[in-house]
């Protein structure tokens, strides 16, 4: 009964990873099977979480006091089904129970998790970021634990290695936010830091109005540059790890820096929409990447030197 309610749990952690992320059945399709059912657990426990933080609003604008107390209490209720699957009680929804299972079977720590569901909760109350490294401080808890939870999954996760991780981790995270400046406006958020749109000129009031403009675009462009810079520092992490993460890695790395090239061909004008990626861009990714993955592998002494560092 256990094992025929673990498999079923595990199958809908797949229906709901190919329902929500184009690119999972595609990025899966060459994993262990036993790897690609983790890593759905894993996704279907974030993406049900980030859900109950930012769907269902009852209008375009900005939550209600209401809502988001709400939201915050949805929040704690999963975060308390997720620690009780992980240490081997009973919780209310598959995701949980599957997430749960990962945690035991793999040995993962609770704290990326909990640190994922740290930033949904504060995109629940904090709607503006003033500095930079206030904003690296919400990746840390946004983007950068789902490194770490690939790298354990893959059986690679070394902390000298976190470094590189992050900073793939946290570009990305950047791009997205960069690219969805409009979605991000019509909740009331902006993450583009309040003291880069004062230097260059830009009304934040402005930004979450939807109006564009020269300054507006020489903001992001600024801050595309940024990061571009992380994941060009990322390229260390492609070197470093083995096997299919490699080529994910590498993958994930390209895909980055095209969504730069992409932003940078739309004249950084986002307000619109987000840019796309064209046809010929998705094949370039894969060819660099590819290639990035064919690389001659670094030797295990980088590592050391690392470790040594």
């Amino acid at each position: 009964m256990a094992k025929a309610r673990s498999d079923a749990d595990l199958r809908a952690c797949e229906a709901l990873a190919r329902a929500h992320y184009e690119n999972f059945a595609i990025g899966s399709r060459l994993l262990p099977r036993a790897t690609r059912r983790w890593l759905a657990a894993i996704y279907a426990a974030v993406r049900v979480a980030d859900d109950l933080a930012d769907e269902g609003a009852s209008g375009p604008g900005p939550l209600t006091p209401a809502e988001r107390e709400a939201r915050i209490a949805a929040l704690d209720a999963w975060e308390r089904g997720l620690v009780s699957a992980a240490a081997g009680g009973d919780a209310p929804h598959f995701a949980q129970r599957a997430a749960g299972e990962a945690i035991r079977t793999l040995g993962l720590p609770l704290a990326p998790f909990l640190a994922l569901l740290r930033a949904f909760r504060r995109d629940l109350v904090q709607m503006r970021y003033e500095r930079f490294d206030d904003l690296l401080s919400y990746c840390r808890d946004s983007a950068d634990p789902v490194g770490e939870l690939v790298l354990r999954l893959f059986g690679q996760y070394d902390p000298h290695l976190t470094a590189a991780s992050n900073a793939i981790c946290t570009g990305l995270q950047l791009v997205n936010h960069w690219q969805d400046v409009a979605s991000d406006a019509r909740r009331g958020r902006l993450y583009l830091p309040v003291e880069d749109l004062t230097r260059f000129g830009v009304d934040p009031e402005s930004v979450l109005a939807g109006e564009d403009s020269p300054a507006l675009q020489r903001v992001l462009a600024f801050e595309t540059a940024r990061a571009r810079a992380l994941l060009g520092r990322g390229a260390e992490l492609v070197a470093l790890v083995r096997g299919r993460l490699r080529l994910e890695v590498a993958l994930f790395r390209r895909g980055g820096l095209a969504a730069c090239d992409a932003l940078a061909r739309a004249g950084f004008a986002v307000q619109s929409g987000p840019p796309r990626l064209r046809r010929r861009d998705r094949a370039g990714v894969l060819l660099r990447g590819l290639f990035d993955a064919a690389a001659p592998r670094r030797a295990p002494r980088a590592v050391e030197a690392l470790r040594g560092a």
